[in-house]
């Protein structure tokens, strides 16, 4: 009952609001804030809540990125996951989720974040062999991330994350002691619009014959 409740009233606080960010609103547990500078393991410490923020906007993938999901539907298990890859050259946003607890503290939270576009993927994994966010932190650059580390990342075992039906919000459930637990998740990007580029393209020639 009291998760109705919750996912319920986040519902209605997400729709309710809006912005012109790509993160349009939270609920529950998380607070965001503009991209840090640091977010390696042991600097942006909490316990009680989650830090999210944008990362590069309306970027193409300069190489394949493998994720964890990308369907609606709740990811509960390590074996729930779906490994698969975002093509290079595909337009994405990038934002992150971080739930890092000091040394000696841990902490247990739930949240959710709506995103003005749809959900293509969510990166949860850090382990080797499967080191996707450490992969993937080219796009949170210029942020400094920990790197190698196997405990980066969602262990899926007391944690838990959603893709809504609607595929734009997602739901996580954390429980850490140290270190954190950490999502990258892409929405899909905008392309540049075609008139846009052509305009752009027609003043530089116009500019060059001018000068001749």
């Amino acid at each position: 009952m009291k998760t109705t409740c919750f996912a319920a009233a986040a519902v209605a606080a997400l729709a309710a609001s809006g912005s012109d960010a790509a993160i349009l609103g939270t609920f529950g547990q998380v607070t965001q804030i503009a991209q840090p500078a640091d977010a390696q393991l042991d600097v942006l410490t909490t316990t009680s809540f989650a830090y999210c923020w944008n990362e590069v906007q309306d970027v193409a993938l300069s190489q394949d990125v493998w994720v964890n999901a990308f369907a609606p539907g709740n990811y509960n298990s390590p074996g729930s996951l779906t490994n698969t890859q975002i093509a290079q050259g595909t337009r994405v946003r990038s934002h992150y989720i971080h739930f890092d607890a000091p040394p000696g503290g841990s902490g247990a939270i739930q949240g959710f974040v709506k995103f003005d576009r749809p959900i293509i993927g969510v990166i949860v994994l850090n382990t080797p062999g499967f080191r996707h966010l450490d992969d993937s932190d080219f796009l949170g650059a210029p942020t400094l991330f920990t790197s190698g580390s196997d405990f980066r990342g969602m262990e899926m075992t007391n944690d838990s994350f959603t893709i809504t039906a609607s595929g734009d919000t997602l739901q996580f459930s954390m429980g850490i002691s140290q270190p954190g637990d950490f999502i990258r998740v892409l929405t899909e990007g905008d392309v540049p619009a075609p008139g846009v580029l052509t305009l752009g393209a027609l003043s530089i020639a116009l500019g060059s014959r001018r000068r001749r």
